[in-house]
């Protein structure tokens, strides 16, 4: 017999088997009106199939990948198994019964396919995901031991599970016209629910559940078999192809089981990447099979099959008259062909059978049961009573209504993190997420940026093993996973745009975190849908918004900023709790402008609402909440229309704000926020290199920046005056130890520099939306002398030292920063220095003016690099190793310091007659200090000390604790029923 013969004798047979008996005789008229011979073979094999050939995909036995009818393993030895005989063939190869002579235990070793053997790269791939599919443990999932390699045979070792399968109990009822009992088909249901839970909890997606793949034991248990294995399997890992069975496996190489086309759901027929969604269509399908003995989408070929299930419904018809509400709700929503609209949890059909279990109620009868007057007559005498009920429930409800549950009260309290696990600002990112219903707080804290997880009714957070590097943390809406970024060392505004980071996700209760997609550049927020898809942000601005399916796959580009309008990248997307928009942040070129629109998802149109805000959350009470200035504001919104409403009124003020304000919000109404740090707390010290500090009779101030003059005799400061944002420039003398203002508003100055002879003091300003570079003499006397004005953000770094030319940083139209010159001689004239795609910053110029030292994150963690100055093309020498920031140049010309996180670090260095360096040393650690200038006025990364003109000694920012009682910084806020307080401040305020 030839192959091809042999294959349409076994499609024929398949075919005909997976129809109703009463119907199979007007099939194989059908099919072999012209070849008599073809029929009497089908049906030879439809009397008595021989063993195995019912599980096999059509065309598996004549490719040779398993062998019809026959036991080669049986009798052979595999490691300490022995096989004692075939118990089936199935789309990925043989399976036979063993005896494990160790354990004394029986179980199913499957004999994976001869191209699994043959290709290296295939099987370490199914062994990495064999690895993952034997840590589930559940008592309704099949358990996979491990795997065998026998040289010519590569096997899989599971549980051996007794009893029929699924397909098997329904076939029994299948010619009858009817399906299980609802008493015997909802306990099966719920274990495969159950199943379908456990995996979907640790990643693992089914990808081919079907009748044939659920066992059910004598006893009424139910065990879920070949979990995951169909992407194990599939060398690709995309999504399955298509062939010509209609009922069976589908393959896109042979013997590679992929799917089954009857229970796929509508993505995964069109080809695209499937999630746990997908599971829960196979779960509706099998659940509408057990009670209807009929698959809701059949046809005689697959590409009958297919069509109906992306384009019709099922014949609801079918369902039994008995069918509770529920259930006939639960179906509908797994058979949604939309993912985003169809059920997305695996628990949540599971509560609904367990209800429908224990009180079930009767469905309503489908409408085209009934004849059209007795329908018209019974949804009339309904009506009437149902009217009549609420007449009735109305009086009894006036009469006896009990009094109102008042709210809880209003109560807060801080937590106060231990000093080794700080919370691990990330600048660009709230750093702190609440589940929905507010009962737990996510964080990253510590350097290593590791993810902890505090319940709010205990003392301790608990760090999630095995997870650092964390950033931007974020919740499912049920709460049970976590989502978070990889953090990427970065600057101020930007993050290394060209390095690529993975969105990831782990449970709440821990385990091995999953990749659901890479993107490139930085985090800048996510929010998880209640589609179950994440729509998150980047550093990156030729995106905008992203959006990704949480169970993994590609991300889909949903904005990109307007350019035209001066748009530079879209931040901090939020989802509406109705799934309907999404709100989010526009940023624009230059400080601080930044705009919350809303986008909507159903019409792909946007608009923006607030004109100068960000971070925008939707509140049950019909707020959005969003920050401004450090502070946290609530305005009406209306969710039909999309529109705000009204004013905004000022409701939290003091919200740590470094790029991002650090609040987040639950849906039944808790707050928590990272205050503003204290900074008028702080005083100057000297600091020797063993890091012994002396303090300075200068009064205690909320300093940032300091900067000695060149003969050492005063420092120039930049001390806040106000908000997060406003703040002058002010002089230290040492010797009169008086403290002068040097600036005054109304615009913000930061970033002192003094010139080479000391008389003049160069620094940045900013007022609205404009930034300049100014130069005033550092008695005070005089007026300000505008050097360079635009739209972005320079910042003074080094003047050289013949004091012609001033070293700056520049904000860059795709938010890098780049370092340029300014001439400070005749007319003012800039010019390019260093322009990489990455961020150049925190110039320093070494004593002879022949160096420039500057820290960049282009190797995708800041690091210290020197280059020749002005001819920086020439050479480039990286110092630092594990990282590093601000780097300033000893007086004496033979050391380079920088700070590598809490540690001031220095390395010997030699400038004459070629540039050479030794290995950094740390000399000391700085808790105590105010060494990462990242956390300071506009969050830029500001150097934030200086070295005497011996390099013996450190001038530096000293943290005081407390008002002097030695208490420890607050590090978060937590409000409960913190709704109440907003609806008394807005009460307050009209």
């Amino acid at each position: 017999m030839t192959p091809e013969r042999l294959r349409e004798i076994e499609r024929l047979f398949h075919e005909a088997r997976e129809r109703p008996a009463a119907e199979r005789d007007a099939f194989l008229t059908r099919a072999c009106a012209h070849d008599s011979a073809l029929r009497r073979e089908v049906e030879s094999l439809l009397a008595q199939p021989p063993a195995g050939v019912i599980d096999a995909p059509v065309g598996a036995l004549v490719a040779g990948l398993v062998s019809p009818a026959s036991a080669l393993l049986t009798g052979r030895r595999l490691g300490v198994f022995e096989v004692h005989g075939l118990l089936g063939v199935g789309g990925m190869g043989e399976v036979y019964r063993a005896t494990d002579t160790r354990l004394g235990r029986e179980v199913a070793i499957k004999i994976l396919p001869r191209a699994f053997n043959d290709d290296p790269a295939r099987l370490l791939r199914f062994q990495r995901e064999a690895r993952l599919l034997a840590s589930l443990n559940h008592p309704h999932i099949g358990a996979i031991y491990g795997l065998e390699d026998a040289g010519d045979v590569t096997a899989l070792v599971m549980e051996l599970v007794e009893g029929e399968d699924l397909s098997q109990k329904i076939e029994g009822l299948r010619a009858k016209g009817s399906g299980l009992p609802l008493d015997e088909a909802l306990p099966i249901a719920r274990q495969i629910a159950e199943a379908l839970e456990a995996a979907h909890e640790q990643g693992v997606v089914h990808r081919d559940l079907k009748p044939a793949n659920i066992k059910v034991r004598t006893d009424g248990t139910v065990k879920v078999l070949d979990f995951g294995l169909a992407k194990a399997v599939d060398p690709t890992g995309s999504s399955p192809g298509l062939t010509t069975s209609p009922t069976l496996s589908l393959a896109t190489q042979a013997g590679v089981l992929l799917g089954t086309a009857a229970y796929m759901p509508p993505e995964q027929a069109k080809g695209k990447t499937v999630d746990k969604r997908a599971d829960l269509w196979s779960f509706g399908c099998v659940l509408f099979e057990m009670l209807t003995g009929r698959r809701p989408f059949e046809g005689e070929t697959i590409s009958d099959v297919l069509a109906r299930i992306i384009e019709r419904e099922p014949d609801w018809t079918a369902l039994p008259a008995k069918t509770p509400r529920s259930i006939r709700t639960l179906l509908r929503r797994c058979l949604e062909k939309d993912p985003r609209r169809r059920l997305d949890s695996a628990a949540v059909a599971r509560l609904e059978i367990e209800e429908a279990s224990i009180s079930p109620t009767t469905g309503d009868v489908p409408p085209n049961e009934v004849h059209r007057g007795a329908a018209w007559r019974s949804r009339a005498l309904v009506a009437v009573a149902v009217l009549a009920a609420a007449v009735v429930a109305v009086g009894i409800w006036a009469v006896t209504r009990p009094a109102q549950t008042p709210p809880g009260p209003v109560s807060r309290f801080a937590i106060t993190l231990p000093p080794p696990l700080p919370v691990a600002f990330s600048i660009n990112d709230r750093d702190v997420a609440l589940s929905a219903d507010g009962t737990r707080l996510v964080y990253a804290a510590g350097d290593q940026a590791h993810l902890m997880v505090r319940a709010l009714d205990q003392l301790d957070a608990v760090p999630l093993p095995g997870i650092a590097n964390a950033r931007a943390p974020f919740l499912s809406p049920d709460g049970r996973w976590i989502g978070f970024f990889e953090r990427l060392d970065e600057g101020v505004t930007t993050g290394p745009v060209t390095q690529r980071t993975a969105l990831r996700k782990v449970s709440v209760s821990g385990g091995a975190p999953l990749v659901v997609c890479t993107t490139t550049g930085a985090s800048r927020g996510a929010s998880w849908s209640p589609d179950d898809s994440i729509i998150f942000a980047t550093s990156d601005p030729a995106t905008g918004l992203l959006r990704v399916p949480a169970g993994g796959g590609d991300a889909e580009v949903l904005t990109k900023p307007d350019t035209d309008r001066g748009e530079r990248d879209h931040y901090f997307p939020s989802v509406l709790p109705d799934g309907r928009g999404v709100l989010f942040t526009i940023t624009s070129h230059g400080l601080g402008n930044r705009e919350v629109a809303v986008l909507d998802l159903k019409t792909g149109r946007r608009k923006t609402l607030i004109r100068s805000g960000s971070q925008a959350e939707y509140i049950d009470t019909g707020h959005l909440i969003y920050a401004d200035g450090g502070t946290l504001w609530a305005v009406r919104f209306d969710l039909s229309t999309l529109n705000v409403v009204g004013d905004a009124a000022p409701i939290v003020d003091q919200v740590l704000t470094l790029g991002a304000a650090d609040f987040t919000l639950s849906r039944r109404g808790t707050l928590v926020y990272v205050p503003t740090r204290t900074e008028k707390a702080r005083s100057l010290a000297w600091v020797t290199r063993n890091g012994v500090a002396e303090p300075i009779s200068a009064p205690p101030n909320a300093y940032v920046v300091p900067r000695l003059s060149p003969d050492g005799t005063r420092v120039a400061l930049q001390i806040r005056t106000g908000d997060q944002n406003s703040a002058d420039i002010w002089t230290w003398d040492f010797d009169r130890e008086q403290l002068t203002r040097l600036t005054f508003g109304p615009a913000a100055h930061f970033g002192p520099v003094w010139t080479p002879a000391g008389r003049q003091v160069i620094f940045g300003s900013r007022y609205e939306k404009t930034l300049a570079l100014h130069r005033r003499a550092a008695d005070g006397t005089g007026q300000d002398e505008q050097l360079l004005e635009g739209p972005r953000q320079q910042r003074a770094n080094a003047v050289s030292p013949d004091g012609a030319r001033l070293v700056f940083e520049n904000e860059t139209e795709t938010a890098g920063y780049d370092l340029m010159l300014l001439s400070l001689t005749g007319t003012p004239h800039v010019e390019p220095l260093l322009q990489t795609p990455f961020d150049e910053r925190n110039a320093s110029l070494s004593p002879d003016g022949r160096w420039i030292a500057y820290d960049s994150n282009e190797s995708g963690q800041s690091q210290i690099y020197v280059r020749p100055f002005p001819n920086v093309a020439n050479a480039r020498y990286q110092i630092s190793t594990g990282g590093g920031r601000t780097p300033l140049w000893s007086p004496t010309g033979h050391e380079l310091f920088f700070h590598n996180r809490m540690s001031m670090m220095a390395a010997t260095v030699q400038l004459t007659p070629g540039f050479s360096a030794g290995t950094p040393r740390k000399l000391f650690d700085a808790s105590s200090l105010v060494l990462d200038g990242r956390f300071t006025t506009n969050g830029g990364t500001y150097r934030t000390y200086d070295v005497s003109r011996d390099g013996q000694r450190f001038l530096m920012i000293r943290e005081n604790a407390g008002a002097g009682d030695g208490a420890a910084p607050v590090s978060m806020i937590v409000v409960q029923n913190w709704f109440e307080e907003l609806k008394a401040k807005l009460a307050a305020g009209k």
